[in-house]
């Protein structure tokens, strides 16, 4: 099996011809949790995605057959959160303390301060 990059996926996201052929032929493809993170951040950034949207590309690459997402529990937990308002890249990081066992997470960030399952110092 091959695994992609978000470059590519992100391409194949936003419609590239390339990006999708080489998907649907080599599929099915890995995808980390880095490069699904890393494919939000740049389709909320730099393609101006809104969250909806958002929510909908990480349900269509949770469930695509070309994609066989690592450890797909930990991103299906984590879009929870980030329906719920957490960015991406911190729901991906509770969730998979979580699934390891290592909660609370130890956080400095007042906006994660209410959120279960962390951990202010001093509090």
């Amino acid at each position: 099996m091959r695994s992609v990059d978000a470059s590519l996926l992100v391409g194949s996201l936003a419609g590239s011809p390339a990006a999708q052929a080489f998907i649907r032929e080599a599929g099915p493809v890995w995808v980390s949790h880095l490069v699904l993170a890393e494919t939000v951040r740049a389709l909320e950034g730099v393609h101006g995605r809104s969250r909806p949207r958002m929510v909908e590309a990480l349900e269509m690459i949770l469930d695509n057959k070309d994609l066989v997402v690592e450890d797909p529990a930990v991103p299906r937990a984590a879009l929870e959160g980030y329906r719920g308002g957490l960015d991406f890249e911190d729901a991906m990081a509770l969730e998979t303390a979580r699934k390891a066992g290592h909660l609370p997470m130890g956080t400095l960030r007042e906006d994660l301060r209410a959120v279960q399952g962390t951990l202010h110092p001093g509090a």
